[in-house]
């Protein structure tokens, strides 16, 4: 939250200063007309740049979700490989914008497959051993797993549809 305030003040900072010194006769320029408007300018730039750089919502991409769980290097083997069910793993980066509009989508889709499909994610960045292992060039990269072999693989952020349809169709297989 505090990064989120810091760039609102900033960019409203900034505004209000340009609209300060700025040199505008017309009263149309919306950054140097007058400090007020360029604070508000400066705010909404500050908002844009914070959403922008990635900067937002990395705990929240971490975290467990109730159907998708986070999974370690070290728990790969025991969760994806030897698994008697299919399983989705989600290669993902806590820095990665399409990654954390994946995250919430992947765990509402999962909520009525859980009891046919195994979802788990890993963060790239804290397994790079594993993300070079299974050749993740992209985030997000979801792979598809039957029997402890990769069956499947769709990288960048799908369309929900075509989501939902291969995750019933990986739950169907059994």
């Amino acid at each position: 939250m505090l990064p989120l305030i810091l760039s609102v003040l900033i960019g409203g900072g900034l505004g209000a200063a340009l609209g300060y010194f700025g040199k505008c006769s017309s009263g149309a320029c919306p950054l140097t007309a007058n400090p007020w408007r360029g604070a508000l300018f400066g705010a909404l730039f500050g908002l844009m740049f914070h959403f922008a750089s990635g900067r937002s919502g990395s705990a929240a991409v971490n975290a467990s979700t109730p159907h998708v769980s986070r999974i370690q290097e070290s728990q790969f083997e025991a969760e994806v490989v030897q698994s008697t069910l299919p399983v989705v793993v989600d290669f993902y980066a806590s820095w990665c914008g399409p990654c954390k509009i994946l995250s919430p989508m992947l765990d509402e889709l999962a909520g009525p497959l859980t009891n046919k499909v195994k979802f788990v994610k890993i963060n790239v960045d804290e397994a790079t051993a594993l993300a070079q292992r299974m050749e993740i060039e992209a985030m997000p990269t979801l792979l598809y797993f039957k029997n402890g072999k990769v069956v499947d693989r769709s990288v960048g952020l799908p369309a929900r549809d075509m989501l939902k349809t291969r995750l019933e169709s990986l739950a169907k297989v059994l």
